[in-house]
């Protein structure tokens, strides 16, 4: 199941990330900033300041975090962060603890250190990503470092990526030119679903199949 990379397909590989808007989202205004996390449009609405929570440079925050709509972590937080809905969540500082969105991307452009990520749709690991789990329902794309245990549909090791840890996909996995990783790499299986028998009946509806009866003269002969 392992791609070959070249240095054109290795290009190829990444042009999907190089088109989305996160990649450059430095320069692009906050409404644009989330709205393809991940390389998946997850958003309907136009996101404007009012409706993303920030959390700027130099702030220092302990204790648990719940956000409803999308959150830019550019300080320092020491605590979970949750979201129940479908909030993006981008780490450009520190987090020490978990963080889990139903339903949204995670981006991990600063460190996370001594937490799981837990995301409904892609986490993207750009920065430091160590000691833990991530799991994923889309895609999980590292082009950072990291150190645990990545659990995705997809999974993409971009060429920068340095680290170690278990690996575990269901569909595919590529890993590009350049990458260092000591990983253990596992294809999970889909998911069975338990199929009941259409022929099963109750106690009560089962009928036995009728006796053999045997002949009198045979049955006189057994004595």
């Amino acid at each position: 199941m392992f791609k070959k990379w070249g240095v054109d397909s290795e290009e190829n590989g990444m042009n999907d990330f190089k088109n989305k808007p996160m990649d450059n989202f430095e320069n692009k205004p906050k409404e644009k900033i989330m709205e393809n996390i991940g390389g998946n449009k997850v958003l309907d609405r136009k996101i404007d300041n009012g409706n993303v929570n920030t959390i700027l440079k130099g702030s220092k925050l302990s204790g648990d975090i719940h956000v409803t709509c999308d959150l830019e972590l550019s300080g320092d937080v020491e605590g979970n962060i949750t979201s129940e809905q479908d909030s993006n969540i981008v780490i450009k500082g520190t987090c020490k603890g978990n963080i889990k969105t139903k339903g949204g991307n995670v981006v991990i452009e600063g460190d996370l250190l001594d937490g799981n990520i837990t995301a409904g749709n892609d986490v993207r690991i750009l920065g430091k990503f160590n000691g833990g789990e991530v799991k994923a329902a889309g895609k999980i794309y590292v082009n950072g470092g990291f150190n645990g245990k990545l659990e995705a549909n997809e999974i993409e090791i971009g060429s920068n990526a340095q680290g170690k840890g278990e690996l575990f996909y269901k569909e595919t996995i590529s890993i590009a030119k350049g990458a260092k990783i000591e990983a253990q790499i596992s294809q999970t299986q889909q998911e069975l679903k338990l199929v009941k028998d259409n022929l099963e009946k109750k106690p009560g509806e089962i009928k036995m199949p009728p006796k053999e009866m045997k002949p009198m003269n045979e049955v006189q002969h057994a004595k």
